[in-house]
């Protein structure tokens, strides 16, 4: 029924623990990674963020896949997945503004990355994104990068 290595029960219940062992790892490293992104990326809270657009005190990010920011984004938010198409703000202290689809989702990171990467020093995180947008009643920009 298995294969060599399974032949016997004791096997098979130290693979099992080991994969359970090591699901158990992976899921404390992201939680640590998590933990550590948030306390280095200040979280900018909605009416904040209002407020930076209305004035132009923002870049603006959407960390979601292309499809997905094709669907709606941000008013004025530009896609991370167009990198290459991303008009970046000259000044490395400008403002920058990542966000995904909700407080659960973890792509804001890959945003944070590209732009530290890139020199950039004032990059926040907007932990409501699309989804906290949406409940506040805000309209959804379609299509691709303004």
């Amino acid at each position: 029924m298995f294969s060599l290595p399974f032949r016997t029960p004791q096997l098979l219940a130290l693979s099992l623990a080991l994969s359970v062992i090591s699901t158990a790892v992976q899921a404390n490293e992201s939680h640590d990674r998590l933990e550590a992104y948030e306390k280095l990326y200040p979280e900018i809270s909605y009416q904040a963020l209002k407020q930076a657009r209305k004035n132009n005190e923002a870049f603006v990010v959407d960390a979601n896949r292309k499809e997905n920011y094709e669907k709606g984004h941000l008013p004025g938010a530009y896609s991370l997945s167009d990198r290459e198409q991303l008009k970046l703000p000259f000044l490395k202290n400008y403002p920058v503004v990542v966000y995904c689809w909700s407080p659960e989702c973890t792509s804001w990171m890959k945003g944070v990355d590209f732009f530290t990467a890139n020199g950039y020093t004032n990059v926040m995180h907007y932990k409501g994104g699309v989804k906290e947008w949406m409940a506040k009643g805000d309209k959804l920009a379609t299509g691709s990068n303004p």
